[in-house]
This record gives structure tokens, sequence and C-alpha cells, in this order.
């Protein structure tokens, strides 16, 4: 019954709230994305040699704004998003059908944005679209590097965008954790972002601290060169209790278009203090349909170093994408 509630449920929401405030912006949206892959994984263990079918972080969700103040000449909005994940492969989502995902309410206004809920912080919203080949088993840089986080109980102010910059600062306060002190303050955990946009380039530096346990910084740039885009980040992190092996990693992606296809490419590297080392080798093709639909195939492998061995972890898949 579960299963059935809740997208019936934002449907008819997203239907009377368009009724009752005709001329309050609302958007219903989402995406679906579905692969098959053939995966190979040494590092699970038993040993993973089978045909899969993934919901690539298929989603469902709804958006908007209501002006609050009509008659000043600084538009003041209440905005709001609701996001979930939705398991379109096997309705199973580590037991559930639909998971949060960027999920917030606040303000907007002339100086700027403040809102509060569960969302992807600062850090992770800087590496913009280097990942070429983001949420696909294998192919996401999650599989060899930190900061792609998305926090509980966050607080974010992001300013207006000035010459092509603008910046976010997100409070992650620890609500259910003691530190110790016993003393759990507004900004427990931090992540700070100063982010710069034109035609040429996307780019960003970005620092967490103690998020996800990690402190992490990460610099990216995103060059548009027409039909071709070349991606680079480099990042370092380290537990913020400064215990663990010290991490640096590095990524260079790129993209050409050529009529309907995008041929894309990655290839990353995260080295460890102790001297081991992942790396990440990605290649694909996307087949645009029509403006909300693309088919794509890609190749992605994982060799990580272990204790004791070097194990690989590798894929092939084929799929297809519709946004609506």
């Amino acid at each position: 019954m579960k299963r059935i509630i809740l997208p019936v449920a934002l449907s008819s929401i997203a239907f009377s709230v368009q009724n009752v405030y005709a001329s309050s912006p609302i958007e219903f949206y989402g995406k679906a994305n579905l692969s098959v892959n053939q995966i190979e994984q040494e590092s699970k263990t038993p040993r993973v040699d089978e045909w899969q079918l993934n919901s690539n972080a298929s989603r469902i969700g709804i958006k908007g704004s209501q002006v609050l103040d009509t008659d000043s000449e600084n538009k003041f909005e209440a905005i709001y998003k609701m996001e979930f994940e939705v398991a379109i492969d096997d309705g199973d989502n580590k037991g559930e059908t639909f998971s949060q995902r960027n999920i917030y309410a606040g303000l907007k206004g002339k100086y700027g944005t403040l809102i509060g809920g569960k969302f992807d912080t600062p850090l992770k919203k800087a590496q913009g679209k280097v990942d070429r080949f983001g949420d696909l088993p294998l192919g996401d840089i999650k599989n060899i590097m930190e900061g792609e986080d998305r926090a509980d109980n966050s607080i974010m102010y992001t300013s207006p965008t000035f010459l092509g910059f603008s910046g976010s600062f997100a409070a992650v306060p620890a609500e259910d954790s003691q530190s110790e002190d016993g003393d759990d303050g507004l900004l427990d955990g931090t992540s700070i972002a100063v982010n710069f946009k034109n035609d040429l380039v996307t780019a960003a530096v970005a620092h967490n601290s103690d998020i996800d346990g990690q402190d992490t910084t990460r610099l990216v740039a995103d060059f548009n060169l027409s039909d071709t885009k070349i991606g680079f980040m480099v990042q370092t992190a380290e537990e913020s209790d400064n215990s663990s092996i010290d991490e640096d990693s590095w990524l260079v992606s790129g993209q050409h278009k050529i009529g309907a296809y995008t041929l894309k490419a990655q290839y990353g590297m995260t080295e460890y203090s102790n001297e081991n080392e992942d790396t990440l080798v990605v290649i694909g093709v996307d087949k645009k349909m029509n403006k909300t639909s693309k088919i794509f195939t890609y190749y992605a492998a994982v060799r990580k170093d272990q204790v004791s061995n070097i194990v690989d972890d590798q894929t092939f898949g084929l799929g297809y994408e519709i946004k609506f």
C-alpha cells in the first residue's frame, strides 16, 4: 500500500496546489534511468559475476515558490523542494521503494537564499558536471573519492551571483551524536564553496569540515569549448580526528558532441599515505533521442589496493534515460 500512496500523494499535491496557487510556479518533475549491466566485482565477498538491471538514482519530486511580498520592489519568495529516489528496478531501495534525496524549505530574496533540510553539500555541488558518469554503477567518482555527501539537518545560505561569482555556506548540527565535551553546536560540521561561471569555464573551490567524519578540500574547473568539454578536479581528504590515512585524489574528464552522439571519458586516481592507490577508468557514448531522453552505453573499471592484494571491479552497461 505504501508503494502506491507516495506517488499518488505527490501527484495530488502538485495538481491541487497548482490550482489553488495558479500564480505561484510549481513543478512536478522526475527522471527514470535504467541500465542493464554485466558486472564483475572482486571487491565483494563472495565475488560478484552477474547481469543486473539497475535503477540509477531515478527520482520524482516537486519544487516551487510562492511570492510573499507582492508590493515590494525586491521580490521575496518562499521556496521548497521534495525529491525522492525511486527503485524502479526491483522496488526495493534498502527496504524502501522511496528514499529521501534533496528535501528543503526556505526563503529567497535580493540578498540570497536560505534553506534548511537534507541536501547535497556545497562541496558535492562544486563538482558541477565534471563527473560525466554520475549515478552509474562503478562509473561515479564516489567509487574512489570522498566528499559526495548529502547531509541531514543542514542549514545553507547561498549568495546572489555577482560578476559570475557566488558562494554557499552550510552548517550541519550533529543532532544525534555527543561530542567529547557534551556540547553539540550549530557548526559541528560545515561545508563552504566559492563558485565562478561564465561562457568559457565553470570553476569552484570548496571545503568540508567534519562532514561524514572527513575534512575535504576540492578544486574544480570545467572548460566549455563549443562541442567539447574538459574537466579537472583535485582533492585532499582526511578523517576529522586526524587518525586516518590521508587521501590525495584527482580526476580528468571530457566529452565531445558529434551530432546526436556524445563521446565521454574520465580517469581518476586516489593515492593514500600508506602508498596504496585506487583508480577509475570510464568510457561511454550517449545518443540523444529527443530533448528529454537518451540511450547510452559505457564501460567502467575500478582497481583498488587492499590489505594483501589488488582487486578489479568492472562493468559494461547499456541504458536508457528519460526526464520529465
